[in-house]
């Protein structure tokens, strides 16, 4: 052997460097990295340390093993789901010991060998008493045939004929006896007692089946006290006469026959109640069954219940739109794994908990032998807005429900103000309303009820639920600004709900107004006119001094003069969510519109998913109200919870129905959240395989109320780009609380607050944590923050510069740097500490850094255009004449969104 490294002997005997050190250390010997030198004399210590302890070191192997599997749990619903289960095994192999082994062996055939001495002796030993018995049987034979010999001599042949003589009469003693013979009045005092005994029994049969009648009937008295009250069909007992116990005897026929099965079971057994009981027990059993089945032929009408199905039962499946599989089995009454076997064999697989479509579900309760029933989704909604409908009232007129919209600062919110009296505008922060403004105005021509939108691009669902819930839309358009794009916006929402469009051209006393330029934008829109020949009327008004708001009333309540709005004061109420919020203290707060019926306090109102009885009722003055008739907008409390703003608000009497409702609703709403997380299709999956993951900014949301939320989350949703995006943890109205605080914690998140604030318990909790809480009054600052934490997640830009290149003349050959170039500039400055590229016939050899720059025998730190240079590049020797040197700078360019 020779000596090697480390490294070059694991290699040559094909085994890990790590490894192969592990043995060494085991082994004694001093080498510890993988450049040590190993000698010969320490390999062959070595390949004998390996010998001895198995090449492993510690002469064990461990094996190990891991299945994976399924199980079934069962939930508190009684529903069952599947986990997965795993099961890791190990096991250890010790190497036997060879002189272990050999010493086992040895005492393994020293064993075998006292084992076979002792069989050898007890078979010996077995043998000599065998010897033994044979010789005493030998004697006591010859000793027996002697004395048998003796006793022939004594007695003669005359013995052995007396001896089987006597034999013979003794047998016919005992067989052969006369039978005397039976007198007339013997025989008549037999058969009288005969018929006396047979009197006898047949009393005691008939006592011991009453008694079994009245067991029966007590039984039934029992079962029907118990089953008395409960949906179970119970038995009741009218008469107390043998025959009823024998018509309602077949309910125990079953268990009749069941007894007797186990005595004949007992008989064969040789069982003690078949012996002890006799034949006058199998007479009773017998007697009280044929009783039973008399009594059953006697009135088939009073035939029980309590029978087993022959035939299938099939069943009426409601199906709706989607139902889950689980489901669909237990209305069926079916196993599950059935309707799973069923779907598999028409392509569908899918699990117990996953939702299938109503055509595929019809297809299987087709095949499964039931009839399916195809309900609405919505059936238990629609049944209760027809009860609703059925207990109107005659119709009569009602105001109208104007919503005026349009872009932002075009003085909507300061036009309604200067209608209600009041300052609006005002209270908004930014001077720009952040939600629905729902107004009920009382004016000299009659009563209008407004709402007001926010005019921002971030509340286009706020503007869309505005043009749902109106008559009459007013579009307001600015004179000296024009139509924008929320007010083109805004006619598109009109018009997709069918509305009547009145324009309200405002800051008429402007200089700079221009209405002529606006009616051409709106024609341009196709809002023509009245004046041009359309059909939309047009008011001229000024909200800072006034002119033309009565011009402006007059046109809304001929509008709705010419469409008769009307409804029904009378039974209950219906309308639609304008707004809600959570106030703390107060609970969640609900705006309401009111369309049909009359609110009033302590009904029970259904909103979306959220069902409660109204406690307070106030207007939009913060004024207590009892009742609230149609186109009134109203603040209610009650809800559990804020609902949906756009969610349609219903009156019930029944909370068992209001509950149902809500929780079909919530079932919906659960459902669209899974399939809008579920929608990443194998395309999308694909496309995006390779490729780095995308940069995330993670946010935690509260806000005052659920418009300005959705609005938000809208807002945020649609900054997100190819290279970073948003993601909302989580969302919700109310103040920001310690869980929150923790969730954005623990997910990395920005905690962010719309008109709401921390409690107390969250601020200590996020000085605690370090969690950074940012409060925000205006929707544009909030966006703009956002979008430049956006912009710090994003790659920046880097830009190359060249800022000089300078060609090699002549190479020398230092003694301190290898090889030195002189070099002629050609363009630019070559700088010492700029990063160069060495490129020969215009293509990159290498790229690093210089070594040197000088200037004659001194060094510089750049050299210009026009000037040689000696220099030294760092880490490359193989420089030649004419390569071109090429310095470049390279500058990181922050990119924002």
């Amino acid at each position: 052997m020779t000596d090697k490294t480390i490294q070059e002997l694991a290699k040559s005997v094909d085994s890990p460097v790590e490894k192969l050190l592990e043995q060494v250390r085991a082994a004694g010997l001093p080498q510890r990295k993988a450049d040590d030198v190993i000698s010969s004399d320490d390999q062959e210590k070595l390949a004998q340390f390996n010998n001895a302890s198995g090449k492993l070191g510690a002469g064990k192997i461990t094996l190990k093993r891991k299945t994976t599997g399924t199980a079934n749990l069962a939930d508190s619903s009684g529903r069952t789901k599947k986990i997965n289960v795993e099961v890791r095994k190990k096991q250890t192999f010790v190497k036997p010991d060879p002189a272990q082994l050999a010493a086992d062996a040895e005492a393994k055939v020293k064993a075998e060998a006292e084992q076979k001495a002792q069989v050898d002796a007890k078979a010996k030993q077995v043998a000599t008493e065998k010897a033994q018995s044979q010789k005493q049987a030998e004697v006591a034979e010859n000793k027996a045939k002697a004395t048998l010999d003796a006793m022939r001599a004594n007695h003669g042949t005359e013995a052995k004929a007396e001896k089987p003589k006597a034999a013979v009469v003794v047998k016919k003693k005992s067989t052969k006896v006369e039978k005397p013979t039976e007198t007339e009045a013997e025989k008549k005092a037999r058969e009288a007692q005969a018929a006396q005994l047979k009197a006898t029994e047949e009393a005691t049969r008939r006592k011991a089946a009453e008694e079994a009648q009245q067991r029966t009937l007590e039984q039934m008295r029992k079962m029907a006290t118990k089953y008395e009250g409960s949906s179970t069909p119970s038995i009741k007992v009218v008469d107390d006469t043998p025959l009823a116990a024998g018509l309602v005897g077949q309910a125990y026929e079953d268990s009749f026959e069941q007894e007797d099965r186990e005595i004949k079971r007992g008989g064969n057994t040789g069982g003690r109640g078949q012996k002890k009981g006799g034949r006058h027990n199998q007479e009773e059993q017998n007697f009280n069954r044929s009783s039973h089945k008399r009594g059953l032929k006697t009135s088939q009408g009073n035939k029980h219940g309590f029978e087993k199905p022959v035939k299938k039962q099939v069943y009426d499946v409601e199906i709706g739109s989607t139902i889950v599989v689980g489901d669909l089995a237990q209305k069926m009454a079916i196993k599950v794994r059935e309707v799973i076997k069923t779907l598999m064999k028409m392509g569908e697989l899918v699990t117990q908990n996953q939702a299938i479509d109503q055509d595929t579900a019809v297809l299987v309760v087709e095949e499964m032998g039931h009839n399916p029933v195809l309900v609405s989704d919505t059936a238990a909604e629609d049944n209760l807005l027809e009860q609703a409908e059925q207990k109107r009232g005659e119709l009569s007129t009602r105001p109208p429900v104007v919503t005026i919209m349009g872009h932002v600062d075009h003085g909507k919110t300061s036009l309604l103000d200067r209608i209600r009296r009041s300052k609006v505008a005002s209270g908004e922060a930014g001077g720009i309303t952040q939600h629905i403004g729902a107004y009920h105005v009382e004016t000299e021509k009659g009563i209008i009820t407004f709402l007001d939108t926010p005019g921002h691009a971030a509340f286009t669902s706020m503007r869309s639920r505005g043009a749902k819930a109106t008559d009459i839309v007013i579009l307001v358009v600015a004179a000296d600004d024009g139509v924008m794009p929320q007010t083109a916006e805004a006619i598109d929402h009109a018009r997709a709900a069918g509305t009547p469009i009145i324009v309200a051209i405002n800051k008429m006393d402007k200089e700079s107004a221009d209405p002529d330029r606006v009616l051409n934008e709106l024609t341009a829109k196709e809002i023509v006119p009245e004046q041009w020949g359309g059909d939309v009327p047009v008011a001229k008004v000024s909200a800072h001094t006034g002119d033309g708001i009565d011009e402006l009333l007059d046109l809304i309540l001929i509008q709705s003069e010419l469409m008769e709005l009307q409804a029904s004061s009378e039974g209950a109420a219906q309308g639609v969510v304008i707004e809600a919020r959570v106030d703390k203290g107060r609970g969640a707060v609900t705006s309401i519109l009111v369309q049909n019926g009359t609110l009033n306090i302590g009904d029970l109102v259904l909103a979306g998913s959220s069902y409660g009885r109204v406690r307070a009722m106030t207007d939009e003055n913060g004024n207590r109200i009892k009742s609230a008739g149609p186109s009134i907008p109203v603040e209610i409390l009650g809800l559990p919870e804020a609902p949906m703003a756009g969610d349609e608000v219903l009156v019930v009497n029944d909370e068992k129905k209001a509950r149902e409702v809500a929780d079909a609703r919530s079932d919906r709403e659960r459902q669209k959240r899974i399939d809008r997380q579920s929608a990443m299709r194998l395309e999308n999956l694909m496309a995006s395989m390779g490729k780095q993951d995308v940069p995330t900014v993670n946010v935690v949301m509260r806000a005052d109320v659920r418009g300005s939320l959705e609005a938000l989350s809208v807002a945020l949703t649609e900054l997100s780009t190819d290279e970073v995006q948003v993601r909302i943890i989580s969302s919700g109205v109310g103040a920001i609380t310690e869980s929150d605080v923790i969730l954005a914690e623990s997910s990395e998140a920005v905690l962010l607050g719309f008109n709401v604030r921390a409690d107390t318990a969250a601020r200590q909790r996020s000085d605690q944590d370090g969690v950074d809480i940012r409060y925000y009054s205006i929707i544009y600052e909030l966006i703009d923050d956002v979008k430049d934490a956006m912009s710090g997640k994003l790659a920046p830009e880097h830009r190359e510069t060249i800022l000089g290149v300078a060609q090699v003349r002549e190479v020398f050959r230092s003694s301190k740097f290898g090889a030195a170039a002189g070099c002629m500039v050609m363009e630019g400055v070559i700088h010492r500490n700029k990063p160069i590229r060495v490129l020969r016939d215009d293509v990159v050899v290498f790229q690093g850094e210089l070594e040197s720059l000088r200037r004659y025998k001194d060094v510089v730190e750049e050299v210009r255009a026009g000037m040689e240079c000696g220099l030294a590049v760092k880490g490359y020797k193989d420089i030649q004449e004419l390569d071109k040197i090429e310095v470049y700078d390279v500058q990181t360019i922050k990119r924002s969104l």
